[in-house]
């Protein structure tokens, strides 16, 4: 096993895509956020979106509802987890 940085999950990586539009955000600040590429960006909001767990109005991203939804889930099971 090597020390470096470990690769995320894609659930980390939309969990994290949906924190950063919580309130929302432009696009911009959700790639840096979630520290991805713009390509890789693209492609995780197309999908968020198709699913509606995000939505873009005026060039505003905005988690949903059931985006949030997505969020608390995960973070209960993160905690649960930890416990073990």
């Amino acid at each position: 096993m090597t020390g470096g940085p470990r690769k995320r999950d894609r659930h980390d990586i939309l969990v994290e895509i949906l924190k950063s539009a919580k309130g929302g955000a432009k696009k911009t600040r959700v790639m840096y956020k979630a520290r991805l590429s713009f390509f890789q960006l693209e492609q995780y909001l197309h999908a968020l979106n198709d699913n509606g767990f995000i939505v873009e109005e005026n060039g505003v991203w905005k988690t949903t509802e059931k985006g949030l939804h997505v969020i608390a889930a995960c973070e209960l099971c993160l905690h649960l987890t930890e416990e073990v």
